[in-house]
């Protein structure tokens, strides 16, 4: 990531600006070379407009509105889980974060309270409104007029709504063709690097799985899995246990070799199994697979590596795939360690999280990169709001009991509140 001085501004608005500009200029660039010049010459910089003109309207404009479609919310919890849940969250608040900053503004009123409890407890809109959770609402507007020590007024307002991320339109922005081709050259950068380091990398059957296409599978193993790719660097040590790395939201694995390559060069004998999860990795591809099918995938991928335990590491989005981990049964007894770095699942009932990712508008040089390259990307966009349920992602520190936890966090984190976290945990 970049930081906040005023050159990397600067350069940031004037990259997006850029690749912004791409696809409007293009339409109109053809146009005019017909209506104007009257002779629609077929020159490289033709055919690039005609190329990103296609690709915008073929492309971008359908899947935008398919990426809209709704959300398929995992089965709601029992009453029990649900009023259990809620006393954890409200046991737990930060300044005034809670519940105050999933308002748009503080002058929320009691049904605006109900929207955001509707959504966050029973994953539906006040239509889908059931009169037997009467009374279990009545008394989750009771706890909250305690929690913020005021009765709340009756009626809605309109100024005040709530973050709804899974029901909330899926925000997102075009990106051009040549952006797709500078996500291939990384990505094949990347398999350069990785294959010199000693990795090899497995891929499902299908090889059309995701756009930039990725030439370098052709020479790619067979994935024992039909969702997930890898790599993976043979593990021969005697003496300590492999290790098993999930990525965070960006461009792949390619921000990690460095780390990667580090690791691999401190015990040439300790296996590295790096999960790919193309879905956050700034391509077209299919969505991502549920909690219980993710696991279900990475332990057959265990299994056929013959790797009983691991030493799991994992990185802001790859937090939240640990934390279905923990809460799985078969997977859990096989995870020895856990590093967390830049964790997302903790206190996931505060508001920054989804906040500072998906509704802020940027102001820093940073805020922009992140805004633009990450949170406005379709398919991104697409996993975050319409495949992220914060009641299954979320870990509470009791849940790290017993184990062997460590936890990194940054300090100029853009998305966690990295101090309110790191209180948290150290109490």
């Amino acid at each position: 990531m970049i930081g906040k001085t005023l050159p990397e501004y600067i350069f940031i608005r004037a990259s997006i600006f850029l690749l912004r500009a791409i696809a409007p200029v293009s339409l109109l660039y053809l146009p005019w070379s017909l209506l104007w010049q009257r002779n629609l010459q077929f020159s490289w910089l033709t055919s690039y407009a005609v190329v990103e003109s296609l690709f915008f309207t073929l492309v971008y404009l359908p899947r935008r509105h398919v990426l809209q479609k709704a959300a398929g919310h995992p089965p709601v919890l029992s009453r029990e889980k649900r009023e259990e849940l809620f006393r954890r969250c409200s046991g737990y608040i930060a300044g005034m974060g809670y519940p105050t900053g999933w308002f748009t503004s503080p002058a929320f009123r009691k049904d605006n309270v109900m929207d955001w409890i509707l959504w966050a407890l029973f994953s539906t809109t006040p239509d889908g409104y059931s009169d037997e959770w009467k009374e279990e609402m009545a008394q989750y507007i009771i706890t909250v007029e305690q929690v913020l020590g005021k009765e709340l007024e009756t009626g809605y307002n309109k100024e005040a709504r709530c973050m709804r991320l899974t029901l909330d339109p899926v925000e997102m922005l075009h990106r051009p063709l040549v952006w797709y081709l500078i996500v291939s050259f990384v990505d094949h950068m990347t398999f350069l690097k990785l294959y010199y380091l000693g990795f090899r990398h497995y891929n499902p059957t299908s090889w059309f799985r995701s756009f930039p296409l990725r030439a370098f599978t052709f020479l790619s193993r067979k994935s024992v899995d039909d969702r997930l790719s890898y790599w993976y660097r043979p593990h021969r040590s005697k003496t300590k246990l492999p290790i098993l790395f999930l990525h965070g939201i960006g461009i792949g694995l390619y921000p990690y070799t460095p780390f990667l390559s580090e690791l691999a060069s401190q015990d040439p004998d300790v296996g590295i199994l790096a999960i790919e999860f193309l879905p956050i990795s700034t391509r077209i591809t299919s969505p991502p697979s549920s909690r219980s099918t993710t696991c279900s995938s990475i332990s057959h991928i265990l299994d056929s590596l013959k790797l009983e335990r691991v030493v799991v590491v994992s990185h802001s989005y790859g937090t939240v795939v640990t934390a279905h981990m923990f809460h799985s049964e078969p997977l859990s007894s096989r995870i020895a360690a856990t590093l967390f770095v830049d964790p997302i699942p903790f206190l996931l009932h505060l508001p920054n999280v989804a906040y500072n990712f998906v509704y802020r508008y940027p102001r820093t040089a940073n805020e922009w990169q992140l805004w633009f390259f990450a949170s406005r990307d379709p398919d991104i966009s697409r996993a975050l709001s319409r495949h992220f349920f914060w009641t299954e992602n979320v870990l509470w520190k009791e849940d790290m009991k017993d184990r062997s936890v460590g936890v990194v966090l940054s300090g100029g984190d853009q998305i966690v509140d990295a101090e309110e976290v790191r209180k948290y945990l150290t109490g």
